[in-house]
């Protein structure tokens, strides 16, 4: 896949995994309500240059979600049929949702992405309605729903979501806790880790710096990311055991790529250059899904099976038989800790 979705929020951080990502996909894609493209300034003085140098695709989700009929269906089952939100609806029923409750974490979301979703949280105590066009809705109802919009809108959109934490990825797992989520995810969903393996710069000044790098490299850039995403879809042929070794010999083997992208990157104007971690969740979690969508008769929002049973209640058929043998979801992630926080984060993010 030559596009990316990034997720959660509208306005992609200035970071270095933007950097990477911009470098390395065709194109880059945020979920942008159908409001900021009347009013580009809403998107933020760093947001507005990515678009206008044309290194950012708005993906409008009002164009999409129409068209799938059970989107909002999906999710609220998922929400009713998850005992972990029960308590949450609780508390927030109680008012104690928000900066002076017991639950401090909220997140605004647009109502573009929600629809009529923000009303029924809202009936839920799992959000309440703010300014203008925003719901204000509980943290992990909001990351859920995130992770949830950027997996369907990139199916029907042929975007990969990709994000820059494993926490998003850590909605897909079944299971609510969230210790040791890297070896969670290689045991539940069998999430391909690839340590280090992409190079990016420090920092860039300029986005038109990466234009100008792309240009110039774009094959060399493309081909590298083609092989470690081609190399993380044939481990799904192989058996267990043998996955590990095979990632370790892959990244030896990759060492005179990695130096020379590394090469060119310091030749062309950026002396500092870090290495993206990579995560794929691929072919085995969509067989999940598919089983979900063959079997009308199985509880496809329980616990058990979680959000990706809410992704394939909302999916048709076609559409999963469509990415079977494409990954599900990417994290590029180039802090040297599993899980930890971006340091830009606010207390209440827009999504």
């Amino acid at each position: 896949m030559d596009k990316i979705l990034y997720f959660p929020s509208i306005s992609i951080p200035k970071s270095q995994w933007l950097m990477g990502s911009l470098f390395y996909w065709d194109k880059v894609g945020s979920i942008v309500p159908l409001e900021f493209l009347d009013e580009p300034s809403l998107l933020g003085e760093h947001m507005r240059k990515l678009v206008e140098a044309k290194l950012i695709e708005q993906v409008v989700p009002e164009e999409y979600l129409w068209n799938i009929p059970n989107f909002e269906e999906a999710f609220i089952d998922f929400i009713d049929n998850n005992p972990v939100f029960l308590p949450i609806s609780n508390l927030g029923k109680l008012g104690l949702i928000g900066q002076n409750g017991v639950i401090k974490t909220t997140t605004e979301i647009h109502m573009g992405k929600l629809r009529s979703l923000g009303q029924k949280l809202e009936q839920r105590g799992l959000a309440t309605k703010g300014r203008g066009a925003w719901y204000t809705v509980e943290g992990y109802t909001a990351s859920n729903f995130m992770t949830y919009l950027a997996t369907v809108l990139g199916t029907i959109t042929e975007y990969t979501p990709l994000t820059d934490s494993y926490n998003e990825l850590s909605y897909f797992l079944p299971k609510t806790e969230k210790e040791n989520t890297r070896e969670i995810f290689i045991e539940q969903l069998r999430a391909k880790v690839i340590e280090k393996v992409l190079p990016v710069p420090a920092s860039v000044e300029d986005p038109y710096d990466i234009y100008r790098f792309k240009e110039k490299h774009c094959d060399e850039l493309a081909r590298f990311r083609r092989h470690v995403e081609e190399f993380i879809l044939n481990l799904e042929l192989l058996p267990e055991y043998q996955v590990e070794e095979r990632i370790k010999l892959f990244a030896e083997n990759s060492e005179d790529e990695i130096r020379y992208i590394s090469d060119r990157m310091k030749s062309f104007k950026w002396r500092m250059i870090n290495f993206a971690t990579f995560c794929s969740i691929a072919s085995p979690a969509l067989g999940l899904v598919k089983g979900i969508s063959e079997d009308s008769k199985l509880d496809t929002a329980s616990a058990t099976i979680g959000l990706l049973g809410a992704v394939g209640a909302a999916l048709s058929r076609e559409k999963i038989i469509e990415i079977e043998r494409r990954p599900l979801a990417y994290a590029a992630i180039v802090e040297r800790q599993f899980n930890r926080q971006s340091s830009n984060n606010c207390s209440t993010p827009s999504y």
